[in-house]
């Protein structure tokens, strides 16, 4: 029998081939252009790509049930680089330490990989993400001018981030 973690707890795993479809309904309830099923198998196909999904148990729900998909972050390593290419949580599991949970797995799990930095994009304005990185040794090293497209037309200008990657600090689980 499976040890659920208790009611609030994260739970960290790989995303699995079961995970996909799980994961594109992630990304849609956390970005206005949400990724599909098959952008995700794409990139998580790619050399190097891992996924994570963050879960978390609710109290009041039996056994499996009660495991919950509410975050989750997808990498890409290419020999001592890697980057974070994409994390989210759902509005209502932000600000309960989540999002920092999964960077640290990601960051713990391209280090095992053999990269030594990651990199990310972060939009402009976007400053609760961009709190979350530098909370998590990511600096700023460029600007990416229109980088992001929103579903409005707007173009919104990115931050490159980097972070170099030591002395892992959080673990994954396999099931």
């Amino acid at each position: 029998m499976m040890a659920l973690p208790r009611p609030g707890q994260i739970a960290v795993k790989n995303i699995g081939p079961f995970d996909l479809g799980r994961l594109a309904r992630l990304h849609r309830g956390c970005f206005e252009d949400g990724w599909s099923r098959s952008d995700i198998a794409h990139l998580l196909s790619l050399p190097g790509s891992f996924g994570l999904i963050a879960r978390c148990y609710e109290r009041g729900l039996s056994a499996i049930d009660g495991l919950r998909g509410v975050g989750f972050a997808i990498c890409r390593v290419v020999r001592d680089e890697s980057e974070l290419l994409s994390i989210g949580v759902l509005q209502p599991w932000r600000q309960r330490g989540v999002a920092g949970t999964l960077l640290e797995a990601a960051m713990a799990r391209a280090h095992a990989a053999g990269a030594e930095t990651m990199f990310l994009e972060v939009a402009v304005d976007n400053v609760p993400a961009q709190t979350l990185y530098e909370m998590h040794r990511f600096q700023r090293v460029g600007t990416r001018l229109d980088y992001y497209h929103r579903p409005d037309g707007r173009k919104i200008s990115a931050y490159t981030m980097k972070a170099s990657l030591y002395e892992p600090r959080s673990t994954v689980t396999s099931d």
